[in-house]
């Protein structure tokens, strides 16, 4: 299982996405793919601004495609002992010198409660957590 970051959807979801992380995703076996609520959370507002801003609902559109065509039935949730997992590393990060979002540590308590993989291009905001990271912006990824 394959956890995509924000970074890495919206990417793909670009008109020309980068040469590099589009030949990551056709590598990949799409049905590892996987979304999880943090990120819909993070790209609901980012469609949400644009339509305040723009008047256009496109990436809302776009969103609700994502959501119910493309990873349906892929959508990891932030339930059970996930929202605990995250206070964990928040702590544990805030010692270390090195605290970190909320919406991070969502997406990796997430990815470490199902032993998955996470898919970023800020590898540096998941450091010493422990976590499987792959940088699909990075040739060989």
């Amino acid at each position: 299982m394959i956890v995509l970051d924000t970074n890495v959807i919206s990417e793909a979801g670009k008109p020309v996405p980068n040469p590099i992380v589009a030949e990551w995703f056709n590598k990949q076996d799409v049905l590892e793919l996987y979304l999880c609520g943090p990120v819909i959370m993070e790209q609901s507002f980012g469609a949400e601004r644009f339509l305040n801003r723009t008047g256009s609902d496109r990436y809302i559109r776009a969103l609700d495609h994502l959501i119910s065509h493309q990873f349906a039935g892929r959508v990891v949730e932030f339930a059970g002992s996930t929202p605990r997992l995250a206070g964990k590393l928040r702590a544990m990060r805030e010692r270390m010198g090195r605290p970190m979002s909320l919406p991070d540590a969502m997406i990796a308590a997430i990815c470490l409660a199902q032993d998955a993989t996470l898919a970023t291009r800020n590898i540096p905001d998941f450091d010493g957590l422990d976590l499987k990271l792959v940088n699909p912006f990075e040739a060989g990824a």
